[in-house]
């Protein structure tokens, strides 16, 4: 029988797709599941799964040409010597006319005779260019890894990510920083970013928060936990920001759950927090000390039952940073980055005179969030801070 392998759907974002390589060639057999090709669209390399086992018969897409989601790219049948008879070449540019009947195992079309078929064997005796999976390329970029240098464990010759862990442990890499590392690349090539920006008064929280500390010694609140908690606060006015996005699927989230990003032992981690709007403040202290205080420790915050947090908040003001840009962790929607509180000369009731001001920076994924959303989030966070 015969089956053709049709270029997924690569999501909202990219109606097409170049083919990278073909990691296998005319005549070759195939399992279901088993990698069949590399794919590149404007954000991502990634690797396309055979939907069935069979032997590949013909290439409709030669590598390096592009083609439209939904067509037909390569053509499987369930037998080596199956006639292939009438079978469709697909709507890319490139795909040429098949022969009535395709040639039986283990015959393949000569490079540079005219046909749309392509075998990746000059690559694999390429000396210049590495044969490795779309995640082993990536990774290997990521932590500054030359895959020249390594030995493929598979048969074929084709390295992966495998190959680049066991690489890394043999040098001893710091996975923590490996890790962080992985996150932020992926976020930058997968998730399209958009900055807002305000300048928020922060007198009310100040003077509010000297006066808790006055009063619950034993509980006392940093900025940053004001902060969190103002920022869940306008996470429930706005569910518009409270989603996920994943495979073109948006889910609306309805727990106001953050992610922190926390600095440990000059290293960074990603800390759940659990929505804290219904809890007094003296509930919240409590489980913010002890969040931070397993974080700490190198234990795992519990898992939240609606999984990635939408938000993530990241605060340098400690450090005194003024403004900064931060990255959407992968799987949430949008990161609030907080700049340090600074006195400056402000504007009220047509007087100048001194106050304090804190910059909040929102980066949202620009798929899902508008900018009409980012700018009521950061509103709603600055009344919360002002009504303490």
């Amino acid at each position: 029988m015969i089956h053709n392998v049709i270029m997924p759907d690569l999501g909202q974002t990219a109606a097409e797709g170049k083919i990278v390589r073909w990691l296998k060639k005319p005549g070759d057999s195939v399992s279901m599941g088993e990698p069949l090709l590399e794919v590149e669209t404007d954000k991502v390399t990634m690797e396309v799964e055979s939907y069935k086992g069979g032997y590949l018969r013909a290439i409709l897409v030669a590598e390096g040409e592009v083609a439209r989601a939904l067509s037909p790219i390569a053509i499987l049948t369930d037998r080596p010597d199956e006639a292939c008879e009438n079978a469709p070449a697909g709507d890319a540019a490139t795909a040429g006319p098949l022969a009535d009947k395709l040639p039986p195992l283990p015959r393949a079309d000569k490079p540079g005779a005219g046909s749309p078929v392509s075998s990746p064997v000059a690559v694999a005796n390429d000396p210049v260019r590495v044969r490795a999976t779309p995640a082993a390329k990536s990774h290997a970029r990521e932590v500054g890894l030359d895959l020249r240098s390594l030995v493929a464990s598979r048969p074929d010759g084709l390295i992966t990510r495998r190959d680049v862990d066991s690489a890394l442990a043999r040098r001893g890499q710091s996975r923590p920083a490996l890790a962080m590392a992985a996150i932020t690349t992926r976020s930058v090539q997968s998730i399209p970013h958009f900055d807002v920006t305000v300048d928020a008064d922060a007198s009310a929280l100040l003077a509010w928060r000297s006066r808790w500390n006055e009063d619950h010694p034993e509980l006392r609140l940093s900025l940053n936990d004001i902060f969190v908690r103002a920022a869940a606060l306008a996470l429930r006015d706005v569910p518009e920001l409270n989603v996920h996005y994943a495979n073109g699927v948006v889910e609306q989230r309805t727990a106001a759950d953050l992610l922190l990003v926390v600095a440990l032992d000059e290293r960074l981690s990603l800390v759940g927090i659990s929505d804290p709007t219904s809890l007094s403040w003296e509930e919240y202290a409590g489980q913010m000390r002890q969040t931070l205080e397993r974080a700490g420790h190198g234990l795992a915050s519990p898992s939240l039952p609606a999984g990635t947090p939408a938000l993530a908040i990241s605060n340098l003001g400690m450090f005194g940073i003024r403004q900064f840009t931060a990255i959407i962790p992968p799987g949430s929607t949008a990161i609030l980055a907080i700049g340090a509180v600074r006195e400056e000369a402000v504007v009220r009731n047509r007087r100048v005179g001194v106050g304090e001001v804190c910059t909040f920076t929102l980066a949202a994924d620009h798929r899902v969030v508008e900018g009409i959303t980012a700018a009521k989030f950061l509103e709603r966070t600055q009344v919360h801070l002002r009504v303490l």
